[in-house]
């Protein structure tokens, strides 16, 4: 759709889990454990075998500690249900998604990291965005943030939309591990 080719994400990304694992000095059964998947699935991610959701990946990225990015790298695009996500760009305490969200999908996210504000910009389309407690409705260049770090959604309601995402982690690496 955009961004790298599919047939390269799972090696780019097992091979950053790999790694993040390693220097974490952890365990594969430790990790899947933490993330709530099995230890089949997660070795299979490592072995560039398969191809893991966005739910699965931020599963990943905060049982090790660290950003959903670090995961997935520059260009890289993730989907599940008709959502894409891909990195754009990677700051000290700042990431830069563009989602794009198929005719009624949903995306139904898990809270980040404590302290983390995500920042919505709609360039195409409209959505329904925000806490699950109290999601907004945005049509084309409305802009929204709130707290990430609660249960949140991103939905397109009719013909589909685009997001830019802007993720900001509090004091710089709050929530992550070093």
């Amino acid at each position: 759709m955009f961004g790298i080719s599919n047939n390269k994400v799972p090696l780019i990304v097992g091979e950053n889990v790999r790694k993040l694992r390693g220097a974490r000095g952890i365990s594969l059964g430790e990790l899947a454990r933490e993330a709530g998947i099995s230890k089949s699935t997660l070795s299979a991610i490592e072995a560039g075998k398969a191809n893991p959701t966005i739910s699965t990946l931020w599963a990943i990225s905060k049982a090790l500690g660290v950003p959903f990015s670090s995961l997935i790298g520059e260009g890289v695009v993730v989907e599940e249900g008709g959502v894409h996500v891909r990195l754009v760009e990677r700051g000290t305490s700042t990431e830069v998604y563009v989602m794009k969200l198929r005719p009624k999908a949903l995306r139904d996210a898990a809270p980040h990291q404590e302290g983390v504000e995500e920042f919505v910009i709609v360039v195409e389309g409209s959505a329904l965005v925000g806490p699950k407690e109290g999601p907004k409705y945005l049509r084309e260049f409305d802009t929204l943030s709130f707290r990430g770090d609660v249960p949140h959604i991103y939905a397109s309601p009719d013909r589909g939309s685009t997001l830019i995402i802007v993720l900001r982690y509090g004091g710089g690496s709050r929530g992550f591990r070093t």
